[in-house]
């Protein structure tokens, strides 16, 4: 069977031109073909309602552009609908992402393991698609399962396609076999990256909230987790100190080293 994982990025917004975001998301949601065409019907049908041609998250979260004179009350409904339908798939849609914060990885990963990390992003982007594999593995999945990947579409789409292919055709990365294939899209076109979109902004904001100190979870993702399966991760400075002499001493080729977070590496919230 052949499982797909539809997957967006967030990151701040950089202070002027040539400065980098201080940081990068990647998330999005896991199912099989069968969840997402419910998935997608319903969520379409929420959009249609609304009067809008798409969910964005921090258009809603602002109120601006689709989302423009909108109250907050029409906010809250539309959100609690969307919210509806990833919840009521259950344990048949997961939730991953994979953050890191570019200063500290700046500082602590050496120039060379860097090369071989790669860009923020894409070490974000290879961590979760290392992790679905890794749970596709150890959840019993059948052997000749795997999953497809659907990408929104931007800056780094065809980095993250030649990476993925890369970890494919990788000897060395042993779960190469559960993946299948990596394709870039529009959310307008494909509405799964819809929810991958709501999964990579939460994420963004509580992984900035808890910089400043313990908090909350925002109530649109702590409510989802009690239904959805949901796997976080930041490469906070403790993991990213923890890795850095293996990254540094390990052969590996540009943007090829992957990680495969073992259990309780990096990790802020865990459900299945």
């Amino acid at each position: 069977m052949i499982f797909k994982f539809y997957c967006d990025e967030s990151h701040d917004s950089p202070t002027s031109k040539g400065v980098e975001p201080k940081s990068y998301v990647v998330g999005g949601f896991f199912g099989n073909q069968g969840t997402w065409e419910k998935v997608e019907r319903r969520w379409k049908k929420r959009n249609d309602r609304a009067g809008v041609p798409r969910f964005h998250a921090s258009h809603l979260n602002a109120r601006t552009w689709e989302y423009d004179g909108w109250t907050k009350k029409q906010q809250k409904a539309y959100s609690k609908g969307i919210l509806q339908v990833l919840k009521d798939q259950h344990r048949f849609l997961h939730g991953v992402s994979c953050g890191l914060f570019v200063d500290a990885y700046r500082r602590i990963i050496s120039p060379e393991g860097q090369i071989k990390m790669g860009h923020p992003y894409l070490v974000c982007f290879k961590t979760a698609i290392a992790v679905i594999a890794q749970q596709m593995d150890e959840a019993g999945y059948a052997p000749e399962d795997r999953f497809a990947v659907i990408i929104d579409r931007g800056d780094f789409e065809l980095d993250a396609v030649r990476v993925f292919y890369g970890m494919k055709d990788n000897p060395k990365f042993k779960y190469g076999h559960r993946l299948e294939s990596c394709t870039p899209g529009a959310a307008e076109s494909f509405i799964g990256l819809q929810p991958a979109d709501f999964v990579a902004y939460e994420t963004f904001r509580l992984m900035h909230e808890r910089r400043k100190g313990p908090v909350e979870m925002r109530r649109a993702l702590a409510t989802m987790l009690g239904t959805t399966g949901f796997l976080g991760y930041q490469f906070g400075e403790k993991t990213l100190n923890g890795i850095k002499d293996a990254v540094h001493t390990m052969p590996s080729g540009p943007d090829a080293f992957v990680i495969v977070p073992p259990d309780g590496l990096g990790r802020e919230n865990k459900k299945r």
